[in-house]
Parts: C-alpha cells; sequence; structure tokens
C-alpha cells in the first residue's frame, strides 16, 4: 500500500531535551545553558538537513521542511522504496552519531508515514481515507514514543561490545565539572576538567554572551532573589492533531509559533523593562526558559501570556508557567527541576483547565486570579510604603489563610475543621479600623476587605489576598535594603 501514496511526511523528535539542557553544575552556569540552548537548536537544524540531504540524493524533486523548532522538525516529500530506504540508514547514522556525542542522554526518533492529500485538505493513508491532516502527526508521534521505549535499538543490535564490555580505564577519572559525567575524554578548560562537547558549548556561550552582553545569574539577580521561569503552550499536541483542516493551515500557524518563541519573545526581552534583569535561555517549539531579577521575571510571564492571549487567542491557544524563587547562589539545576514541577502544576490547574501561573507555591489562574493578586499586592505595598499601613497585615492574612488551607488536609481526612480564622481576621481587622480611623485610606481599605472582600465559605478569595500580600512582603523587603 505505501507505494500507492505520492507523499511521505517525515517527523524528527529530540528526546532527553529537558534533563540535558538542565542538568549542569552552577560552574559557568549562565553560559553552559546558553550554549547549550544554541547547540540544541543547531543540532536539530542540522539533523533535518541531513534528512533532506538523503532524499534528495535519493531522488525527491519535490521537499519541504513546514516546521523545525524546540526539538521537532517535520517536512513534505516525495514516496518511493529509495526515498524511504535512504531515510531509515540515515537515521541509523544520526543515532550513532548521537550516542558517540552523548552517550544517551539526548535520543532522537525519526519517523515517516506515506500519504495523499485530497482537494479538500483532508488525508489517505494506510487502509484509511478522507482522514483530518492532524492524523499524520499522530501517527509520526505514536512512533517516537515507541522509539522512545526503545532508544538506540540498532546502536544495541550493532555494536553490542560497547555497552556491555567492561570499560578499561585507569588513573585517577575525570569527572565533567558541568555535567558531572565521568569520561576519560574530558579536557583541561581553565580550571576544571569538562567533556569536549561542554567546552563547544561553552565556548558558545561565551561567544552569545559577548555579543548579546548577558550577566551571570547573580549579576541579574541585583542582590535580591533570582527567579526562573518555565512557559509552554497549553494542549498544543491536541491542537495539531485535531485543530487543521489542511496542510496549509498547519504550515501558517506553526510559521506563527515558531516567530512567536524565537523572534517575539527575544523583542520583549529587549525592552527597556526587561532587558537588563533578565536573560531567555531558551526559547523553542512552544517552550520558554528565563532566568532573572524575580520580580521582572513574574512581570516578564505576565507580558508573555499577555501576547500568547492577543497573538493566539482567536486560535483558542493559552500558556502556562511556573517560577521558582530562589537565593542567586542556589544550584540552577535544582531551581529549574522546581520550575518545572511548578509548571507541572499549573498545567493541572482545576483538573487540566491550565491556562495557568504557579509561583509562590501557589497556581491561580491567568484570566481570572492574577490580576486580582496583583491588585491586592499593589494596594499593600502602597499603604504600608505611603499611608503608614503596617506590614503586620500581611503577615496575619498569610497566618490565617494557612488555617484555611490546613482545613482543606483536615476535611478530607475527617477531622474537624478550625474556623477559628473567620472571627480573628474580622476582629483584626476591625483594630486596624479602630487604629487607623483618622487615616481615611487606610480605614477604608480595611473595611472594605472586612466587609466586602473575604468569601468565608470557600477560602479562596482569602487565599488570592494571602498571596497578593506574600508577593508585597517580597518586594517590601527588597524596597527597604
Amino acid at each position: 500500500m505505501e507505494q500507492d501514496y505520492q507523499q511521505l511526511f517525515v517527523g524528527g523528535d529530540l528526546s532527553g531535551i529537558q534533563k540535558f539542557l538542565y542538568n549542569i553544575s552552577s560552574k559557568k552556569a549562565a553560559v553552559s545553558l546558553k550554549g547549550r540552548s544554541y547547540y540544541l537548536q543547531q543540532y536539530m537544524e542540522n539533523v533535518c538537513s541531513k534528512i533532506v540531504e538523503a532524499v534528495k540524493e535519493a531522488g525527491s524533486k519535490d521537499t519541504e521542511v513546514i516546521y523545525n523548532s524546540g526539538g521537532k522538525f517535520y517536512l513534505l516529500t516525495d514516496n518511493n522504496e529509495a526515498i524511504r530506504k535512504a531515510i531509515d540508514q540515515r537515521a541509523k547514522l544520526v543515532q550513532e552519531d548521537l550516542w558517540q556525542e552523548h552517550k544517551g542522554q539526548l535520543g532522537i526518533g525519526i519517523s515517516y508515514v506515506p500519504f495523499t492529500e485530497n482537494a479538500d485538505g483532508s488525508v489517505n493513508t494506510g487502509e484509511r481515507k478522507d482522514l483530518k491532516c492532524g492524523y499524520l502527526w499522530k501517527v509520526v508521534n505514536a512512533d517516537f514514543h515507541k522509539q522512545k521505549r526503545q532508544k538506540f535499538k540498532d546502536v544495541l543490535l550493532s555494536s553490542y561490545d560497547r555497552f556491555f564490555e567492561p570499560l578499561h580505564v585507569g588513573g585517577q577519572p575525570k569527572v565533567c565539572a558541568v555535567t558531572g559525567i565521568e569520561s576519560p575524554d574530558c579536557v583541561q578548560w581553565e580550571d576544571m576538567f569538562v567533556l569536549p562537547s561542554v567546552k563547544q558549548q561553552i565556548q558558545k556561550g561565551e561567544e552569545l554572551r559577548n555579543q548579546q552582553h548577558f550577566k551571570t545569574f547573580e549579576d541579574y539577580a541585583q542582590g535580591t532573589k533570582l527567579g526562573i521561569l518555565r512557559m509552554d503552550v497549553d494542549g498544543l499536541g491536541k491542537r495539531f492533531i485535531d485543530g487543521f483542516n489542511s496542510i496549509k493551515e498547519y504550515k501558517a500557524f506553526s510559521k506563527r509559533l515558531k516567530d512567536f518563541f524565537e523572534e517575539e519573545t527575544t523583542r520583549i526581552q529587549k525592552d527597556p523593562a526587561f532587558r537588563e534583569y533578565l536573560n531567555i535561555v531558551y526559547a523553542g517549539g512552544d517552550d520558554l526558559f528565563v532566568v532573572g531579577r524575580w520580580d521582572k521575571v513574574i512581570d516578564f510571564a505576565e507580558r508573555i501570556h499577555k501576547e500568547v492571549e492577543a497573538t493566539f487567542g482567536k486560535d483558542g491557544i493559552t500558556i502556562s508557567a511556573g517560577i521558582a524563587i530562589v537565593n542567586p547562589k542556589f544550584p540552577i539545576a535544582k531551581a529549574a527541576e522546581m520550575s518545572g514541577e511548578a509548571e507541572d502544576a499549573a498545567k493541572l490547574f482545576r483538573d487540566g483547565e491550565k491556562n495557568a501561573l504557579n509561583f509562590l507555591g501557589k497556581t491561580i489562574s491567568w484570566k481570572e486570579e492574577f490580576d486580582y493578586v496583583k491588585s491586592y499586592q499593589q494596594q499593600f505595598v502602597s499603604l504600608i510604603e505611603s499611608y503608614g499601613l503596617s506590614k503586620g497585615i500581611l503577615h496575619k492574612l498569610m497566618l490565617y489563610a494557612s488555617i484555611a488551607e490546613q482545613n482543606k488536609v483536615r476535611k478530607r481526612d475527617g477531622k474537624l475543621e478550625d474556623f477559628s480564622y473567620i472571627w480573628h481576621i474580622s476582629y483584626y481587622l476591625t483594630r486596624y479600623i479602630n487604629r487607623y480611623k483618622s487615616n481615611d485610606v487606610v480605614c477604608a481599605f480595611c473595611r472594605q476587605l472586612r466587609d466586602k472582600e473575604l468569601d468565608y465559605k470557600n477560602g479562596r478569595t482569602l487565599e488570592l489576598i494571602a498571596l497578593g500580600a506574600r508577593w508585597a512582603e517580597l518586594i517590601l523587603k527588597d524596597y527597604n535594603k
């Protein structure tokens, strides 16, 4: 049947990107991450080029790359036995080279499916007819998952001894100071040993630093905390499978997506509001990894969310984010892991509703809650800085919100809930009203909070206001240093 279809839909998927990118020590962290990010982008460009070269040598007259970003590429080419064989052979060589270079840190899947496109944009493949074009993505991505479970199978079968025979390594073992990998191939770099590939990545990172003038992560913190941001478009895989009526539609959308993450995000970072405060370490596909001063990182995440909404809102596209806030000397690999966990929590928001941000240990909706939390953060900062409101109100609200939060666990475990926080809040806000009775602004704020804002039944409003208080507390600490 394969020979009955005129075209091949070919895909490539680089696996292990997250672990490869973030699994580094704090030595040379900024330049290492930047160099690795660049390396990954160039690597997939090269792999895609090698596949294009192979199919052209095998006789393809019409080959078009329709997407190449974020560790994935897809292309269209002619279909015949010689071309399929050429792809298979080139894929084996790519896997061999990848193993030699990275010893299993990265893996790659290359797959294809023969098809014919109908006049209405639907496709025929295998025994199935008139399918949405997204079915092609579904097939190759299913094969990617299969290949991940059998990673380097061909290398294993052809080179058994390299995997299972003892390694004859004598003398003092050398350990890469960036990745922690022990290897006799490590080379000297300044006062440490690194893998040859890591040396190249550091050198590239330093070249990029000189061109782009980015700083160390500690410099970006500017004497305060560091923010590590991970952002990812929600439900993009489902969008690719179900959301397009033709390959032409997909090509147009994928170009917009690639342009946004590879160009628009950089343009935003160069805005004076962000340029000196943060650096985009990685931007590709639908992924962002950003490091910088913690408060500016939150602002940047908000800006990216708004830009995604403006650019892709009509397409039903949303984005979720996770932010870890740490001390500037905190190990960057662990901080990246923490921000990844925060991003995962955002993706799980309201049973998978997504379109959320997780920061300071809480997940909130971009659509309904972020502006509310930010408004309270700004009110607390203004009232404390300009109108003399005691910072004690921040701690009281955070304390009572934590009691309300613990009640969820109590209820789940069948224990009595503690509702004392309700009258405690009312009591302390009344005291503040009396204490600041000559201060109309503070008095009105406390009265509004006590009588109208707090929803004591479900605790969510208190939770959001307390998050605003925590955010304000961090800002005030920075202001008063």
